[in-house]
């Protein structure tokens, strides 16, 4: 893929007779619940889309989303309405993505694989979750997001954001809290890595 990818552009979410996401964060501030709600309900269609790159099953995605949302709420008191809300809820979406890589590349080490593999045990069949209309570009993520999960989560985390989410460097590295030429960087390192993989694939 290029490097000229865009990032996502926001969603046309508010008209003239709907409040704008910075009203409804002010009004949560001041500790009115029911636009709390409401402001959570606009964005959980596209947090969904944005987390299901970093699940693998449904029960994960939803945890993902829960996550993110409680984050927001202990987060609400220190937004600040120079910086643009959605903006502040993809950045936390992402970590909580990055997280979730990152105790899933533990668990990878730490868990009993090799025991039920003596044991005949096997593990059931991850169920996808990419909404995406088309069936092959479903099982073409499906198959990304398998390889990826050989790789540490960093890497896993910088080409989900640019190859399957379409985001540029410079978008990356300010979600991330990188420069863009280190996001660029580390991205170059972890398609190696991945490169190596489709030419040793792991073990099933």
């Amino acid at each position: 893929m290029e490097d000229t990818a865009r990032p996502p552009t926001d969603p046309a979410l508010e008209s003239d007779d709907e409040p704008s996401d910075e009203a409804l964060v002010a009004a949560a501030q001041a500790g009115r619940g029911a636009d709390l709600d409401r402001l959570l309900r606009r964005h959980h269609p596209e947090l969904s889309r944005l987390l299901w790159r970093f699940a693998r099953q449904p029960a994960e995605l939803d945890d993902l989303v829960q996550e993110t949302f409680l984050r927001v709420l202990r987060g609400l008191p220190r937004w600040r309405p120079d910086q643009p809300f959605v903006h502040w809820l993809r950045r936390i979406a992402v970590n909580v993505g990055r997280d979730h890589h990152r105790r899933e590349a533990t668990r990878r080490r730490w868990t009993a694989e090799p025991a039920q593999a003596a044991s005949g045990e096997s593990t059931p069949p991850l169920e996808p979750v990419d909404p995406a209309p088309d069936p092959a570009a479903r099982a073409a993520a499906e198959e990304f997001k398998n390889l990826l999960a050989h790789l540490p989560p960093d890497d896993r985390t910088v080409l989900t954001l640019h190859h399957l989410e379409g985001w540029d460097f410079a978008t990356i590295g300010r979600q991330l809290g990188w420069p863009a030429p280190l996001a660029r960087l580390r991205a170059f390192r972890a398609r190696q890595r991945l490169r190596a993989l489709l030419e040793n694939p792991p073990s099933p």
